[in-house]
């Protein structure tokens, strides 16, 4: 069975930056019983992705993934707002088989995530897909979506995450941002 853990690992380290010692210790638990991310960074295909105004971006390489950040401004009521986009070779799989997976990979390594809801996302021509769902961990609610956009075999995927009470505000802006990506052939 196919190892899926690169939404867990995206969706949980995205919203780790600058959280409590007790969340970050949470996510390295979590982080500590995930299998290795033996099907990461896959793909050649050059892209490019909209930066929302006032954001800014980074690449991190954690847990042997690498990670393309963009950032929402910080605050103090909301200091973790974040997108990133990462890869992962599908195996063959279809993209409805693919997501189901990661879903499952989800729902088994994080017991607490609820409320999910899939639904369909195009880009520059290209069908893909997305998954959301709710976690709490040490008291921090999230709403994170997953965009799943394949080419070549590869998923492109762009996770969005941030507080559940700025989840209907924000998740315009995190659609439009998945809908940018645009592949440079």
């Amino acid at each position: 069975m196919m190892k899926v853990v690169q939404i867990i690992l995206l969706s949980l380290m995205l919203l780790s930056c600058k959280a409590r010692h007790a969340y970050r210790k949470a996510v390295r638990d979590i982080a500590s019983k995930l299998p290795e991310p033996k099907n990461m960074n896959a793909g050649s295909a050059a892209y490019s992705i909209s930066v929302p105004d006032g954001w800014t971006t980074d690449h991190k390489t954690m847990y042997g993934v690498d990670y393309f950040y963009l950032l929402a401004p910080k605050t103090k009521e909301d200091p973790n707002t974040s997108i990133n986009v990462i890869t992962e070779n599908m195996q063959q799989l279809s993209l409805e088989t693919y997501r189901a997976k990661t879903m499952e990979s989800v729902k088994r390594y994080i017991p607490n995530a609820t409320n999910f809801d899939t639904g369909s996302i195009a880009a520059y021509g290209i069908s893909g897909c997305w998954y959301d769902y709710e976690i709490d961990l040490e008291g921090n609610k999230s709403t994170l979506v997953s965009y799943i956009i394949p080419k070549n075999g590869v998923a492109y995927i762009i996770t969005a995450g941030t507080q559940v009470k700025y989840a209907r505000r924000y998740r315009p802006l995190f659609n439009g941002v998945a809908r940018s990506i645009k592949f440079k052939d």
